[in-house]
């Protein structure tokens, strides 16, 4: 199942024509797949000879004294503050945009070590696909640079239990990460979800609530754009 919902949407992306490289957008809440999704979604681009793109949110983190500017646990900042969306768009979204030099930077700041990197700017090629996912893309500062949308769908009690496999280290054992998933992302999501219905935006809505056999929800052709 997992290959077919895979096949389905490397076949839309790749249908996709336009004078500059394709921008696809993968959101979803935290721990629904993105990752995976996205990783597994380059091999089989690059196999139809397409050169791929691969970026995340992650690597546009603002610091740690901004992200937490209205406190560690307020989930009003985890939405506002998390993210440089202007250093997203600068660097990446502009750059392989319709009026794009090409020329682009996939990664700015390293979040757990809290400093920012120095990367060199890459040219990407006109028929490039960008391959780009996190949480929180389909905001009113991102959502007209997408070019193409997949929303990754999950239940919280799902990436409730992937968080405590995935994060419980980092963020320095359960205790404290349910803490951080109840009172900052899970609400900080939930308010995302209502605001911008990122599952009607999306051109594919996937079901990950198993890694082994997602299914597509819904699909359209159309960039739907926010009323």
């Amino acid at each position: 199942m997992k290959g077919k919902v895979l096949l389905e949407t490397v076949k839309a992306i790749n249908s996709i024509k336009l004078p500059h490289p394709v921008r696809v957008g993968i959101d979803g809440v935290s721990a629904s797949g993105k990752t995976r999704f996205a990783d597994d979604l380059v091999e089989p681009l690059k196999k139809l000879g397409r050169h791929v793109i691969r970026a995340s949110i992650d690597g546009f983190h603002n610091p740690q004294d901004i992200r937490y500017q209205q406190g560690e646990h307020s989930s009003k900042g985890y939405v506002e503050d998390s993210f440089n969306y202007g250093a997203v768009v600068q660097n990446v979204l502009g750059p392989l945009g319709p009026t794009g030099q090409l020329k682009y930077k996939r990664s700015l700041f390293n979040f757990v070590a809290n400093e920012n990197i120095d990367i060199s700017c890459k040219k990407a090629k006109p028929d490039s696909i960008l391959i780009f996912e996190g949480v929180l893309l389909f905001c009113s500062e991102l959502n007209h640079h997408w070019d193409y949308k997949i929303f990754i769908d999950a239940s919280f009690e799902t990436i409730i239990n992937r968080a405590m496999l995935r994060d419980d280290e980092r963020l320095g054992g359960n205790d404290k990460l349910l803490k951080k998933y109840y009172k900052r992302y899970i609400p900080g999501q939930k308010a995302y979800l209502v605001k911008y219905k990122p599952h009607k935006q999306a051109n594919i809505v996937v079901n990950n609530n198993n890694y082994h056999k997602p299914y597509i929800v819904r699909k359209t052709t159309h960039n739907l754009l926010p009323s």
